[in-house]
């Protein structure tokens, strides 16, 4: 299940996922994200992703995934992940799916998601607790497709 959270306004949108995800279900929620961004123009957003209940993705969910965020990747300016397992297993998962992202990408535990809150909305981490697990630009810095015609 994905739901969106109720403190998501402005800047930023937040949701939770629950349980283990399907295709459809992320189709049924994209249009919540693209109105999100639809509404702010040309200004990003920031992401905030409550992953505590989450017991894992089908594989086509993932595609759904990939597919929107190379759809949307310039209109995301951060992204934060709450409470998802180990440390060093989130930063695999998150780097797997947010590849397409340049959007500075920080890990909040549950306990700090207020912490995640005010940094998606502001951009202000200052001595919160997160930890970075992509900073902005850098993973995908000076690519340049070989295939544009696929």
């Amino acid at each position: 299940m994905i739901e969106r959270l109720k403190e998501s306004e402005g800047r930023a949108f937040g949701f939770r996922i629950a349980g283990r995800v399907t295709a459809e279900e992320v189709e049924a929620f994209v249009p919540q994200i693209e109105f999100a961004i639809r509404e702010r123009g040309k200004r990003p957003i920031g992401l905030l992703a409550d992953l505590s209940a989450m017991r894992g993705a089908e594989g086509k969910a993932r595609w759904e995934e990939i597919r929107f965020l190379a759809k949307y990747a310039e209109h995301i300016e951060r992204v934060a992940v709450v409470g998802a397992g180990k440390w060093e297993d989130v930063k695999a998962e998150i780097l797997a799916g947010t590849v397409l992202v340049q959007a500075e990408t920080r890990y909040y535990p549950t306990s700090e998601i207020q912490h995640a809150w005010h940094w998606v909305k502001t951009g202000d981490a200052g001595a919160g607790p997160g930890r970075t697990i992509l900073p902005k630009g850098t993973l995908m810095a000076g690519y340049v497709p070989e295939y544009t015609d696929v």
